[in-house]
């Protein structure tokens, strides 16, 4: 009886032991980006956003980098806020082939105005959208 009942505890704890193993997942943090979630990709190497607004002109930029050659894309949109909603008052596009490319581009702009700028990235496959307020 003792041997049967310690078979059936074992059982139970093997049961439980392999029910409470979960996937765990992680996400880094930059702290020099105002805890920035990095994302972790196969083909895309870094990415980077500007926007600076001074007196009426926004100035737009976005860098991407590829772990290997690929075709690059970089689509920015700068949009204004108008009654609690953005839209793109701005196009910038461009396409490359390569390990690296940039685009940049200005618009004259309402000072007393919201605007942000919405980056969509692409390398290969993968595509990432950035926020730059």
């Amino acid at each position: 009886m003792k041997k049967y009942s310690f078979k059936i505890l074992s059982v139970i704890m093997a049961l439980l032991m392999a029910l409470s193993i979960g996937t765990v997942a992680f996400a880094e943090t930059d702290d020099s980006s105002d805890n920035e979630i990095i994302y972790r990709f196969d083909v895309i190497g870094s990415t980077a956003t500007s926007l600076t607004i001074s007196g009426i002109t926004a100035e737009c930029s976005a860098q991407i980098t590829a772990k290997y050659s690929t075709t690059l894309k970089i689509k920015m949109e700068l949009q204004k806020l108008s009654s609690g909603s953005y839209s793109t008052v701005k196009t910038w596009n461009k396409t490359a082939t390569g390990v690296a490319t940039s685009l940049a581009g200005s618009k004259i702009i309402n000072p007393l105005s919201t605007y942000r700028l919405k980056v969509t990235y692409t390398a290969g496959s993968e595509t990432y959208i950035k926020y730059k307020y």
